[in-house]
């Protein structure tokens, strides 16, 4: 007998839009500089350039002082599920990296060496670290050692103020200065193989911030131009790049805004979120094909983090607060078969959902499938592996209290 297999998601689909409300959180206003979310985006991380690391367990309704003393914090990460931090001070050169395994209850000196740090980011797992001030340090034991990333393709006058890692920190994304103009390089390996650049030749400026997909094949970035030349110069003040297949230019988007500081991006690459120093909150769901501008307070925006989903973006302000936007998900299910089995996968969603499954689509007899999924951290799907069942089943996601 030949096994059926259906999918359906009774689910209504609701797109993040320009208009949503964003909430201004009971953080303390103060001199934000960046944040982090976990994958559902119920955990957060926020520091204060000169100050302390906040950190809120419920989504960014409440928030409570670190165990982390003050410091000049430049950049946060956080692992999927929130209870590994990593956090990177900037102090003249003799700046640190800090780890906690505990959401932020406690912190330690990572193995890292002293560096003017300005940016740090995390696998999914937090097990592989990378670290930019210039040069760029990789750990694959969660900061007890580390090793100097050697890019040998590339000048020694070379630095890199940014990086950004997939979910299994297997694919790292920086962003090198050796000049007037700064290029984008994706590496695939620590064997320094570069892949592809992603710099357009008529425009020359200041990358601020960078995010890949969790699959590390697609990037969203950010330039504050500073000149521009041939075809396309139509007075560009900034550019948001979005790019997929490790790098090649997708979009261009030219925009009045000279100030762009911080961008972030669902896990799939397809909800992106950009800030300014001045301005909106911009975003897009379309993988940056267009993006809208948020109803939002003009703020000196410094940092922004998605969950994984795109449906909750929190960002902070340089002498300002914390605000936070929330949307209904609307995970797509996913369904192959892995040998003889049968794989159902969603993207793990910031609003708790169950699987059920019914053999007629008619009736209203859902039962809920008893197998819990677990989360695979190479992608940040959720996953659930069945025998194949003996007739037509359908299988949907329902929401669920948490």
């Amino acid at each position: 007998m030949k096994t059926i297999f259906g999918l359906v998601l009774a689910l209504t689909v609701v797109a993040p839009t320009s208009g949503q409300n964003w909430v201004l959180t009971s953080a303390p206003s103060t001199n934000w500089s960046c944040v982090a979310s976990s994958a559902d985006g119920s955990k957060l991380v926020a520091a204060v350039n000169g100050g302390l690391i906040y950190t809120s367990t419920n989504s960014g309704v409440a928030w409570m002082p670190s165990g982390a003393a003050s410091n000049g914090w430049a950049s946060v990460a956080s692992s999927a599920d929130g209870t590994r931090l990593v956090a990177a001070s900037s102090f003249d050169g003799d700046g640190q990296i800090y780890c906690s395994v505990d959401s932020g209850s406690t912190w330690e000196v990572s193995g890292l060496p002293q560096e003017d740090w300005t940016c740090v980011t995390s696998s999914a797992d937090a097990n592989t670290l990378e670290a930019a001030g210039g040069v760029v340090y990789v750990s694959t034991n969660s900061g007890a050692t580390s090793m100097l990333l050697d890019w040998l393709s590339l000048p020694a006058s070379a630095t890199f103020p940014l990086v950004s890692s997939s979910a299994d920190g297997d694919t790292v994304a920086v962003v090198e200065t050796g000049s007037e103009d700064q290029d984008f390089e994706i590496v695939t390996t620590r064997t320094s193989r570069w892949v592809h650049g992603a710099h357009d030749p008529f425009f020359l400026g200041l990358c601020t911030s960078l995010a890949l997909s969790a699959d590390g094949k697609a990037m969203v970035a950010c330039l504050n131009v500073t000149s521009q030349s041939g075809p396309a110069a139509t007075n560009c003040a900034g550019i948001l790049f979005s790019a997929s297949n490790w790098g090649a230019i997708q979009i261009t988007n030219c925009t009045s805004v000279s100030n762009w500081t911080s961008v972030a991006t669902s896990a799939d690459g397809i909800r992106l979120a950009a800030v300014a120093s001045s301005g909106e909150i911009y975003t897009s769901t379309n993988g940056g094909m267009t993006w809208a501008p948020n109803l939002v307070t003009n703020a000196s925006w410094s940092g922004v983090a998605s969950s994984a989903d795109g449906a909750k973006l929190v960002a902070v302000a340089n002498g300002g607060g914390i605000y936070t936007w929330q949307t209904t998900p609307t995970p797509t299910l996913n369904i192959r078969r892995t040998g003889t089995d049968l794989q159902i996968s969603w993207l793990i969603p910031s609003s708790r959902f169950v699987l059920q499954q019914s053999a007629d689509l008619s009736s209203t007899n859902w039962t809920t499938v008893a197998s819990a999924p677990i989360l695979n951290l190479t992608n940040l799907q959720n996953q659930v592996t069945l025998s194949p069942p003996s007739h037509p089943t359908f299988y949907r996601l329902r929401g669920a209290a948490p």
